[in-house]
């Protein structure tokens, strides 16, 4: 089902591959407080888009976008939910050549955006009041999804961690997908995030978390860890950064701009990777995983 909200505001390629490793506003910044949010819908597919590390006004940025206004005139989808650092140079704030003019399809098709927040983004507050993404963590629904947007600039926050554990032991849709800026894992030139991987991986394996998006590392990565599908989307629009170290479960680095196209259904999360020029970089579907012990109770044996 698509949804669309009125106007927000009027108005060669770099590969590089690494082997399977081893295993506008108020300058007062929004509330940072967690939200649960329900969208209805009746349809049994979610569909998106997903990009990060894109608002740069870059020749890229305006590229990729220009591929999403396409891809969605063909194929429509429900909205776009971005891993974060949505808007540099100045951070945080939207401006006519980082986002106006390169965003102008995007903006005119009035499709919902559903921002994560970035490093970047913490210097204004255009990722609240452009993208209307007021919090900093927030659930939301669509089909059979259960999409979950974490601030990854505060992994340990202990309101966000209670707000990720409520929201997974009560979610009773089949798909549960999370969204952060910062990776858990990740083979790219930022540091894999060892908060995340102590607080929250645990519960992404024990809640049936089928697909972590993630970004910072600007190319694209796939890994599995876990039984938990990590992809880092970060080839929106910024510079591309190398693939330069081993990671868990790793199955590809691409150091590439692009964005994601998204599909989930009950039983799988059909995600494609796309390049500017509107070919495939990469195709996969990802199980829809089951909660672990679900329903058990654990019996202490004398």
């Amino acid at each position: 089902m698509r949804h669309r909200t009125p106007v927000l505001i009027a108005a060669a390629l770099a590969v590089c591959t690494i082997p399977v490793a081893i295993g506008a506003a108020s300058q007062t910044p929004p509330p940072v407080s967690g939200t649960t949010t329900a969208t209805a819908t009746t349809s049994s597919i979610a569909r998106f888009f997903v990009k990060g590390d894109w608002g740069t006004g870059s020749i890229a940025q305006a590229a990729i976008t220009k591929r999403m206004c396409a891809r969605d005139a063909v194929r429509p989808v429900d909205f776009i939910l971005t891993t974060g650092d949505n808007f540099y140079s100045p951070d945080g704030r939207a401006t006519q050549a980082t986002f106006d003019r390169p965003e102008a399809c995007l903006i005119r098709s009035g499709l919902r955006w559903r921002a994560t927040w970035g490093n970047h983004d913490l210097g204004g507050d255009s990722t609240a009041t452009r993208l209307a993404s007021p919090r900093h963590w927030y659930t939301f629904t669509d089909g059979p999804a259960r999409i979950i947007v974490l601030d990854a600039n505060q992994p340990s926050s202990a309101a966000q961690l209670a707000f990720l554990t409520r929201t997974l032991v009560a979610a009773t849709e089949p798909v549960r997908i999370v969204s952060m800026h910062q990776p858990v894992y990740t083979a790219g030139l930022h540091a894999p995030g060892e908060v995340q991987q102590r607080l929250w991986a645990p519960l992404f394996q024990k809640y049936g978390v089928s697909l972590v998006l993630q970004g910072h590392n600007h190319a694209y990565e796939r890994m599995v860890v876990g039984g938990v599908t990590y992809i880092t989307t970060g080839g929106g629009g910024a510079p591309l950064y190398p693939c330069v170290r081993p990671a868990p479960g790793l199955v590809r680095c691409l150091s590439v701009h692009h964005f994601l196209e998204v599909a989930a259904d009950p039983t799988g999360i059909d995600v494609r990777a796309v390049r500017s020029s509107g070919t495939t970089l990469e195709s996969v579907r990802v199980p829809v995983r089951a909660r672990a012990l679900s329903g058990q109770r654990h019996v202490r044996r004398s």
